[in-house]
């Protein structure tokens, strides 16, 4: 009784042992989860109506802007906007021309986007992404600007009051 109950131990260590063994399973490499923070700027809520606005078109001063297709977010853009706004609120500066002398095309390329196209709205003083996308809305040149048709991409960033969206295609 002993030897039996002593095989069978046996046999259930050993097969315990091997199903618990690294096989040769491969698990697909995923990108990491982009944190919504990480460019201090709540990405879907920003994309969300950017993207409502270009699907119902609009007014941008006195030019009629008809309805375009949707943009995607980039994190690249959204890297490049978010170093151009901190950059502007720790040298407490406003432009679209880097305290560097970069231009907004030189910082998304350093950035790692190659673009075909591109495009810079920047604003100072918005508490949320609601009122400084009102602000551009109310504006006809960063109306223009978030209407463009040739853009498929953007990104935004902000530090303190300082906002930067990117556009741009590729």
């Amino acid at each position: 009784m002993k030897t039996k109950f002593l095989v069978v131990a046996i046999s259930l260590f050993f097969i315990f042992l091997y199903s618990c063994r690294k096989g040769d399973v491969t698990v697909p490499k995923q990108d990491p989860p982009v944190n919504s923070n990480s460019f201090n700027v709540q990405k879907d809520v920003m994309l969300q109506r950017i993207n409502s606005v270009r699907a119902a078109g609009c007014t941008c001063g006195s030019t009629t802007m008809p309805p375009v297709a949707a943009i995607s977010w980039s994190d690249q853009l959204a890297a490049a906007a978010y170093n151009h706004s901190k950059d502007m609120f720790q040298k407490n500066y406003f432009s679209h021309t880097g305290a560097n002398g970069s231009s907004p095309g030189e910082r998304i390329v350093a950035a790692g986007y190659n673009w075909k196209t591109y495009g810079e709205n920047i604003a100072k003083g918005y508490a949320s992404e609601e009122a400084v996308i009102a602000g551009w809305l109310a504006s006809e040149g960063h109306c223009k600007n978030i209407m463009n048709p040739s853009f498929k991409e953007m990104g935004a960033g902000r530090e303190g009051s300082y906002w930067t969206q990117l556009f741009g295609s590729r």
